[in-house]
């Protein structure tokens, strides 16, 4: 994975609006299944002639800020764990590299009902069935956990269970799963922080405002190795509910969500998408707290 070298204040600087976003995107859980089935996939013409899309013969893609793990420089690199994702679903299509073209957007418009300048978004949506309400989901393409991050110096910095960060304070993204998440996991045990976005919280992890940081493995993963390497990655939190999973976003009632939908199924069952998070995430062997 190429990696440009910046300074630390540039890094943190460069995670502020990418984290703020990126990680507003997991919320609560769901997980089901989108309605369309297989067989009206089968049904449908999924190719580019055949695929109602916003543009002919062009795959218009939303994304917001790119960040790692999930893109590695801008989107249309194709390395990152989406942007990989999204190129390997278009060849599923039948889209060249070249017929995929990126809409930068805000979170708020992936999930909102208005009518999208997009065809299809990657951007670490959870399925939830207050959002199936407004827009559709394709088939799910990664099952998600919360990850504690800690500061390699601080008090909790050797924790390897939840009875070690007992007393401490952390910090959770409010109204989203780590809140949730954190909450389940320790009751009044600890003292949990709210924060607006996810940059702010590792930012005061660093500065030691709170002991630890509950996010998105997979992506504090790269927060840690990354943009702050003085931190590290303790362990995830037992699940609550039903399993937290990522969909690519489409409009409501799409004429695409089937055939996305069987793209995504396909490379689940041929292996790519193991193959794409053997590459781009490292999170396998982290492990869950109890």
């Amino acid at each position: 994975m190429p990696l440009v070298l910046r300074s630390r204040r540039t890094l943190t600087a460069a995670l502020v609006p990418a984290l703020a976003l990126g990680l507003a995107a997991c919320s609560s859980d769901g997980g089901e299944e989108p309605g369309s089935s297989s067989s009206s996939a089968a049904a449908a013409d999924c190719t580019p002639e055949g695929l109602q899309t916003l543009t002919d013969g062009t795959l218009t893609v939303g994304a917001s800020e790119p960040f790692e793990p999930w893109y590695v420089g801008e989107p249309t690199s194709g390395e990152g764990f989406e942007s990989a994702l999204v190129y390997a679903v278009a060849d599923e299509l039948g889209f060249a590299k070249d017929d995929v073209v990126w809409e930068s957007v805000t979170f708020e418009q992936i999930i909102s009902p208005a009518i999208k300048p997009f065809d299809v978004a990657a951007y670490q949506t959870t399925i939830t069935e207050e959002r199936k309400g407004a827009v559709d989901f394709s088939s799910p393409y990664l099952t998600s956990r919360q990850g504690v991050i800690v500061a390699d110096s601080g008090e909790f910095s050797a924790a390897a269970s939840l009875a070690d960060l007992e007393g401490a304070k952390v910090g959770v993204t409010a109204s989203q799963t780590s809140l949730d998440v954190t909450e389940a996991a320790w009751g009044d045990k600890v003292e949990v922080v709210p924060f607006s976005a996810v940059a702010d919280g590792m930012t005061a992890l660093s500065s030691g405002t709170v002991d630890a940081m509950v996010m998105d493995v997979d992506q504090g993963v790269a927060a840690t190795t990354v943009y702050f390497p003085d931190t590290h990655v303790v362990g995830t939190l037992p699940s609550v509910g039903e399993p937290e999973q990522l969909g690519l976003v489409l409009d409501k009632d799409s004429a695409l969500t089937a055939c996305v939908s069987a793209a995504v199924d396909t490379l689940a069952e041929d292996g790519t998408l193991d193959e794409l998070k053997t590459t781009w995430l490292k999170s396998d062997d982290v492990p869950e707290l109890s």
